[in-house]
């Protein structure tokens, strides 16, 4: 796959800016457990909390739909936020070496550019994520903001769905 660059992740800013009412967002981010025949060296490692075997599809998404990072091949029982830091798209975004735009100047604030995940994410600089659902009520302001992750991660499953069925 060719190297995402500040072209491609600006491109996708303004998809997520127009269509998906989420400024600043470049990409979302999810795994997705891809289910495998049983290995026969493989024993009981890719046999995930589901009881079948597979491996772990960690992709970024664009606000187009398309994949302009993909990390392949983790398993066991592993959530997304576990793969992540050990995968070549969590490596590269915390060494600043995916080819995010720089820091921008908005009301005199530093704001970075972001990927979007689900709760199972860390939150990061360039990581955002939802509010948690737990059992405390969230705010009005809370919920408002919940609504454009959530939102905006629709690319990310629609990708998955898509591929699902191509």
């Amino acid at each position: 796959m060719p190297e995402p660059n500040e072209e491609v992740w600006r491109a996708s800013r303004n998809v997520y800016k127009e269509e998906w009412t989420f400024p600043r967002c470049v990409a979302s981010i999810d795994g997705k457990y891809v289910r495998i025949e049983a290995l026969q060296l493989g024993g009981s490692k890719f046999l995930n909390y589901k009881k079948y075997h597979c491996i772990v599809l960690l992709a970024s998404v664009d606000g187009n739909k398309r994949f302009p990072a993909v990390d392949v091949g983790q398993y066991e029982r592993v959530s997304d936020g576990n793969v992540f830091p050990n995968s070549v798209i969590g490596k590269r975004l915390a060494e600043t070496n995916i080819g995010l735009p720089p820091d921008e100047n908005l009301n005199e604030v530093s704001m970075p550019y972001v990927i979007v995940g689900d709760e199972a994410f860390p939150l990061k600089r360039y990581l955002m994520r939802p509010f948690p659902k737990t059992g405390r009520r969230l705010s009005g302001a809370e919920r408002i903001f919940n609504y454009r992750p959530s939102r905006s991660k629709n690319t990310v499953e629609n990708a998955f769905a898509i591929l699902a069925n191509a």
